[in-house]
């Protein structure tokens, strides 16, 4: 098999993965976000531009930088107390962590010393490079 039939193999997994219930509910309650809480997205925005400035600007140093992270956790808070947000947020998990599990799983098929980001996310070292 070569490397376009794999890729093709691979577009087709994601296709199946996009028509799943719990895609379908995540780009459901995306487009119900931005239809519904316009507002408070664009606050939370706002606010983390605000302090994305502010830490290149001196971090905690900076005049501003209290003032700021309130600002921060407070747009945070309105906008992610909301039911819909939270379910996204879980649904983003959800699929990450079974994303993670696939690319364990395929590494570990293809090869015991193919290297594959553990539940942390981080890279296990294997004491052999052969295949």
């Amino acid at each position: 098999m070569n490397r376009t039939e794999i890729l093709l193999k691979a577009y087709e997994v994601a296709d199946e993965i996009k028509r799943s219930p719990d895609f379908t509910e995540l780009l459901r309650l995306k487009k119900h976000i931005e239809e519904n809480f316009k507002e408070e997205s664009k606050a939370y925005q706002i606010a983390n531009s605000k302090f994305g400035e502010i830490q290149v600007l001196g971090g905690q140093y900076h005049p501003d930088f209290k003032k700021t992270v309130l600002e921060l956790a407070s747009a945070k808070k309105t906008l992610f107390e909301k039911e819909e947000v939270k379910k996204y947020l879980s649904l983003e998990q959800k699929i990450q962590a079974d994303l993670d599990d696939l690319s364990r799983v395929l590494a570990s098929i293809v090869s015991s010393h193919v290297k594959a980001p553990n539940e942390l996310g981080f890279l296990k070292e294997s004491s052999c490079h052969a295949g």
